[in-house]
């Protein structure tokens, strides 16, 4: 083969910037740019967390919950991706649809899932339901779905965390210093002030936590008076909230 020094070079850089993402223990879905989840594709980086199998049990409850009963709204907080109201809608129509996420980046992505797919998603930069106490949005009265599948991992336990996590956004993956918990319990005290705001007719919400978080959440509930019940993944572990709050 007969090639210049600046061919060579050129070469030499091509093949470079293509191994750039063949890290050690580098996920291979951010290295395709897409994951399969609920029959769909859908496009992720790092700046989003890549789905978990698991997660899916928690789609499939939400569309059971939703084919029950009349919800005129659905909010998702801690949208990420996207990958949660999109997989709901692809099974079920719920007239507005409203996603919410602190990472600016992650949103983007979402969006960009939402744009392949054909469905119109209100997108929203907010603290869990920061946004709903602090804007007037047209949602009064009506029946609510909220999902979510909030970061559930103590501050800092990257020991019960497979290696290749390293890539993924920690901001997806922890969620307070003593229990982990601590962000659920932030969402539940916004709950109160987001029901004198908005009156809904019957406010449902199904949340995935941390298997080993059932005493403290059942403690939690119980203090708010709410009905509730927890069910188990595919796996049989118990990893989901349904909580019936009116």
């Amino acid at each position: 083969m007969h090639c210049s020094i600046l061919q060579l070079y050129l070469l030499l850089q091509c093949l470079s910037l293509t191994a750039k993402p063949l890290k050690t223990n580098y996920p291979e879905e951010y290295t395709r740019g897409w994951v399969e989840f609920y029959y769909q594709k859908f496009r992720v980086n790092e700046h989003v967390l890549i789905p978990r199998f698991e997660t899916e049990d928690l789609v499939r409850e939400a569309i059971k919950t939703a084919k029950s009963a009349s919800f005129d709204i659905l909010i998702d907080i801690g949208t990420g991706s996207g990958i949660i109201p999109l997989s709901i809608l692809s099974a079920v129509n719920i007239p507005q649809v409203f996603a919410v996420d602190l990472s600016p980046e992650a949103l983007e992505v979402a969006e960009e899932n939402a744009r392949n797919q054909g469905k119109y998603i209100t997108f929203m930069e907010s603290d869990l339901l920061g946004s709903f106490l602090e804007k007037d949005i047209q949602i009064n009265g009506t029946p609510i779905l909220i999902v979510t599948n909030l970061p559930y991992i103590r501050d800092g336990d990257w020991e019960n965390m497979s290696r290749d996590t390293e890539y993924e956004p920690e901001i997806a993956f922890f969620g307070g210093k003593e229990t982990g918990f601590e962000l659920y319990e932030k969402l539940f005290a916004q709950i109160p002030p987001f029901l004198e705001k908005y009156t809904p007719r019957s406010l449902t919400l199904l949340a995935e936590m941390g298997d080993d978080q059932e005493a403290i959440a059942k403690k939690i509930l119980e203090s708010y008076g709410w009905e509730f019940s927890f069910f188990t993944d595919c796996f049989g572990i118990r990893r989901f909230m349904k909580i019936q709050i009116i």
